[in-house]
């Protein structure tokens, strides 16, 4: 009976040892795949800064524009009333 049991605590340790293997790889797998995840997380967030620069920078820029425009109008109808009198 004793015999039996070694038999069987051999078999126990040699079968869990061999599923060991298979676990390093599957954790290589998890961990490869976490860190592609977070990996496109990464570049995803910096796709939408860049869009919310960019974003703001057209808005300051067309700003910028009819400020530029609205003064420019303002003294050509300066120059106008001048030129009339």
């Amino acid at each position: 009976m004793k015999k039996l049991l070694f038999v069987f605590a051999i078999a126990g340790t040699l079968i869990a040892c061999n599923n060991d293997a298979d676990s390093t790889e599957n954790k290589k797998d998890s961990i490869d795949s976490v860190a592609n995840q977070k990996i496109d997380a990464i570049d995803s967030s910096a796709e939408t800064r860049i869009d919310m620069i960019d974003s703001s920078a057209e808005k300051r820029i067309d700003m910028i524009d009819s400020t530029a425009e609205a003064k420019k109008d303002a003294l050509d109808k300066k120059d106008n009333k001048k030129n009339r009198n």
